[in-house]
């Protein structure tokens, strides 16, 4: 018995397992898991449509790891275990064929509910930790969040972009970059495709990227990561920087309902339930700081930016207050802000921008951008920029923009929040940090 199929064509009992009841089934799978139980043997195959389980009659010699493909018949049943991917089938196997088998056993249990190692562990061994279905399930929903998003803004008439990662400039310079010999002359791994966003909101009027951005910071703490990957928007003909807080609103909104229909079972084992929310409350930066000064006595109120705590407690108090895991903050300092940003015509202290926090984190920070030209070149000037240096970027703007905003949104953060992880690289295929390059 061979079974060949046309290029590219899913195998039909991937598509919809639990239509094949009664149906001879053959399909490649790899043994997730065996237990013999004398008479007969229960083997967990994962597949491409999730773990099934499987029953072979009599003691079974095959070995966790192995890649098999089997024939077999698909029967009702009543199944308990979490990782399966269904709970009302299994495969009675006939026959089967090895096709790969392991040379040396995984360093760590996968069939254990949780690994349960340490993230050094973790990490080193990620080609094989990944396997584990908790591991995996990050991942997917980390995928549907991807693709929540790009539904989300194409639906809003956004144009997806590819940007240039290896750049001239920094779009937010400081020391936090990192630098390249690029054929004799310096160049840089992108902190952000802001310049680029705003280019193309000259051009399409809505713009997007998913993609990856580079930092240089050297913290090695459970919120940072060198390299992640930036949900990015930028739209054009905007009236002020609320229109993009409700834009990102009504964006974050579809993606969690995609979330929940796109990725049922791996919320459901990883015990994640997500609220519905039509709104998210805001407070200003200057409220914030009352709030976390008169409700938990942090005496921050002379420092430019929220602090970790001050971050994590007045998401506290506005969960208490609104029931509410998201929380945006406006107007933070000008002095905090890229060059770039629009600063308030009523106190130019102060700039038009946010952050979002969620659960305790800021996951986002967007706002409105300086888009005329004479406004760009003296804000450069006064914070001892040379214009000449952004010369490519500020061109656009002598050409004309429409009056734009955008916001930057941190993927692995956002699903770190939502499964409840305790560091964000856990979040990172395979992360990239002060101390880690490889694999």
């Amino acid at each position: 018995m061979k079974s060949i199929l046309p290029a590219g064509e899913l195998n039909q009992f991937f598509i919809n397992p639990e239509s094949m009841v009664d149906a001879d089934v053959d399909f490649t799978g790899t043994i997730y898991k065996i237990k013999n139980l004398g008479q007969f043997s229960f083997v967990h195959l994962s597949t491409l449509a999730g773990i099934f389980q499987s029953v072979i009659t009599g003691e079974c010699s095959l070995k966790e790891g192995s890649s098999i493909h089997v024939w077999g018949k698909v029967v009702t049943a009543k199944l308990k275990d979490k990782v399966l991917a269904s709970k009302t089938i299994e495969i009675q196997i006939s026959k089967w064929k090895t096709l790969s088998t392991h040379y040396e056993s995984s360093p760590f249990d996968l069939t254990k509910p949780e690994l349960n190692i340490h993230n050094d562990v973790l990490f080193d061994q990620r080609m094989i930790s990944l396997r584990h279905p908790r591991e995996k399930a990050i991942f997917k929903i980390q995928e549907a969040l991807g693709e929540g998003f790009r539904r989300a803004l194409r639906k809003r008439g956004c144009t997806e972009l590819r940007t240039p990662k290896i750049v001239k400039e920094g779009a937010e310079g400081g020391a936090n970059i990192f630098e390249l010999n690029y054929f004799g002359q310096p160049a840089y791994l992108t902190q952000s495709p802001q310049f680029y966003k705003e280019f193309g909101v000259g051009i399409f009027e809505r713009v997007f990227e998913i993609a990856p951005v580079f930092r240089a910071e050297k913290h090695n703490t459970s919120r940072h990561l060198n390299e992640y990957i930036s949900v990015d928007a930028e739209i054009g003909n905007i009236s002020s920087f609320e229109e993009v807080m409700a834009f990102e609103t009504g964006v974050l909104k579809e993606v969690f309902e995609f979330l929940k229909l796109e990725c049922s079972f791996e919320l459901e084992l990883l015990g994640i339930s997500l609220k519905e929310f039509e709104s998210i409350p805001s407070l200003t930066f200057k409220e914030v700081k009352v709030i976390v000064s008169r409700e938990f006595g942090i005496h921050e109120e002379n420092e430019p930016d929220l602090s970790p705590q001050e971050e994590l407690k007045i998401s506290e108090w506005a969960l208490s207050q609104w029931g509410s895991d998201f929380l945006f903050v406006t107007h933070y300092p000008s002095e905090k802000r890229p060059f770039y940003a629009m600063d308030s015509e009523v106190n130019p202290e102060e700039s038009l921008s946010f952050d979002l926090l969620y659960r305790g984190v800021e996951i986002t920070t967007g706002g409105q951008r300086i888009h005329e030209y004479e406004a760009i070149v003296n804000k450069l000037k006064r914070r001892g920029m040379n214009p000449e240096h952004f010369e490519f970027f500020i061109k656009a703007h002598r050409y004309g923009l429409p009056p734009h905003g955008g916001f930057g949104l941190g993927l692995e953060r956002l699903t770190q929040k939502i499964i409840g992880l305790e560091s964000v690289k856990r979040c990172s295929l395979f992360p990239r940090d002060i101390s880690r390059l490889s694999p």
